[in-house]
């Protein structure tokens, strides 16, 4: 558990002033998720829109049950 939100926020703001970027590195990175997510299927279908009626009916309910509290 972090019990001071401040030493962790310059922590972590110095490590990454202090990281180098690796360009080819990440690319490898995403290139290995990309083809991971294609093998399993899991990548969005060609019409983005597909399904949101669906997330739009979660959200409503979500959102009338925080409504409730």
């Amino acid at each position: 558990m972090i019990k001071n939100k401040k030493i962790l926020e310059k922590f972590e703001k110095d490590f990454v002033r202090k990281t180098k970027v690796d360009f080819e590195k990440n690319l490898k990175i995403f290139e290995e998720l990309l083809n991971l997510a294609k093998e399993i299927n899991k990548l969005p279908s060609e019409n983005l829109l597909e399904g949101i009626e669906i997330d739009i009916k979660y959200a409503k309910a979500i959102n009338e049950i925080k409504g409730t509290h």
